[in-house]
């Protein structure tokens, strides 16, 4: 799934320059495993995962802040509605790398995977505590059982699809070429005789990969549309399920930038910056086709007087719209593209804007009932904030055992092998 980088020169923002090569991913094998951030987070998606367990054998109440009238709370407004929209990545980078050929992007399609399947795991840990009756989750493998009128139901199918097959498919090379290289020649010999069936299902695999996240990206923008008149004007909109998957797909393309400057920074790892620009120019047009379609549903609808009335969800909107168009303006140019500093500021802005429009309408501009209030007691932030850090942990566990950052390397079979002798 690899294609080699190009080298460019380019400069930061202090002048120096930068020398730039990616050619495919490269674990991280010069730092210890455990570190001091590693530990910091570890106890965090400890503490979270604990008070999760015990609110499972715990009455609701003093694990939440919800009511009779708020009868979903940041469980699954902001961990599944609006962090999903982090792990859209492999959705994002992957539909412009296969599908409209930006080959270039394929080198850094395994972060992409990585994050992708972490996020959208979390999203279903957290989802299986916030049910109700977690044990009855198993009558969705059965059709039979299903409620074919519920708004729910392609969320409830394709999420877990989507994640515990498709996407766990596309990062198994990640995990096969650490075996081929650390293993045995008797393993070599059987993952030699296992690649051909690989290879010819991995066009399927790759169809439903995209398929099934365009789905319930959308229908978590429709799950919307059945509160009707309870959500303020300028969120509620027949075309909140196209603008759900915009936004997923600008957040998609946002944080995957983001976390590539950020792991490269961290981990002193060179920046290609021909590749980061494509990122960069994409995540621009995505900013600007979102807000195309979110300008013109406003005129369409009659409501652009809401959106200059300078109220609360007036202000709360146009922030929105200001941090999307920042940097749907911005990237527009070459040099800022070019700019790590930059760049990251411009990827930072459009992630928060993204999910900023994707939570509102489920809780801020979520009115139920008159003078109805909720708002997240301790135990729900510190469960969502350990679900956030158990992604975190996944990933820095993952891009030192496996290749999952792009990066220049010479000896592949080297590298692995320092890696395992390094750590044992």
């Amino acid at each position: 799934m690899s294609t080699h980088g190009t080298t460019i020169n380019t400069r930061d923002t202090a002048g120096a320059t930068l020398v730039n090569h990616w050619q495919r991913g490269v674990p991280v094998y010069r730092e210890p495993v455990v570190t001091p951030t590693l530990l910091f987070f570890a106890a965090l998606a400890v503490l979270g995962l604990t008070l999760a367990i015990a609110r499972l054998f715990s009455p609701l109440g003093p694990f939440s802040g919800m009511n009779d009238v708020y009868a979903w709370g940041i469980w699954k407004s902001f961990n599944v509605l609006t962090l999903t929209a982090l792990g859209s990545g492999p959705l994002a980078v992957g539909m412009a790398a296969w599908v409209f050929n930006r080959q270039k992007l394929h080198v850094v399609m395994r972060t992409a995977l990585v994050s992708g399947f972490l996020f959208y795991s979390t999203g279903l840990i957290a989802l299986g505590f916030d049910v109700g009756r977690p044990w009855n989750f198993w009558n969705i493998i059965l059709p039979w059982r299903w409620n074919s009128e519920s708004a729910m139901l392609e969320v409830s199918v394709c999420m877990p699809l989507y994640c515990a097959v498709f996407l766990l498919f596309e990062n198994v090379p990640l995990i096969l070429e650490r075996v081929y290289y650390t293993g045995s020649d008797a393993t070599r010999a059987t993952l030699h005789r296992v690649a051909p069936f690989l290879r010819r299902i991995y066009p399927f695999m790759i169809t439903g990969a995209y398929v099934l996240p365009l789905m319930h990206q959308s229908s978590l923008g429709g799950l919307m549309l059945l509160a009707g008149d309870k959500i303020h004007p300028l969120w509620q909109t027949p075309f909140l399920p196209l603008l759900y998957l915009l936004a997923a797909v600008l957040c998609g393309f946002g944080f995957v930038t983001f976390l590539l400057l950020t792991a490269s920074l961290r981990y002193s790892r060179t920046l290609d910056m021909d590749v980061l620009g494509e990122l960069g120019n994409l995540l621009s047009g995505a900013c600007c086709l979102f807000l195309a379609v979110r300008c013109g549903d406003l005129v369409w609808r009659g409501q652009l007087h809401s959106a200059f009335a300078l109220d609360e969800m007036s202000l709360l909107f146009l922030c929105e719209t200001v941090l999307i168009l920042i940097p749907a303006i911005a990237l527009r140019s070459r040099a800022v593209r070019e700019t790590p500093r930059t760049l990251l500021r411009m990827a930072t802005l459009a992630c928060l804007g993204g999910l900023l429009f994707r939570f509102v309408p489920t809780t801020i501009a979520f009115a139920p009932a008159p003078n109805a209030v909720y708002f997240p007691n301790l135990p729900e932030l510190l469960m969502t904030v350990g679900y956030i850090s158990l992604g975190i942990v996944g990933f820095a566990l993952a891009v030192k055992y496996f290749a999952v950052l792009p990066g220049e390397i010479k000896d592949w079979n080297y590298m692995f092998r320092l890696a395992r002798q390094r750590r044992g």
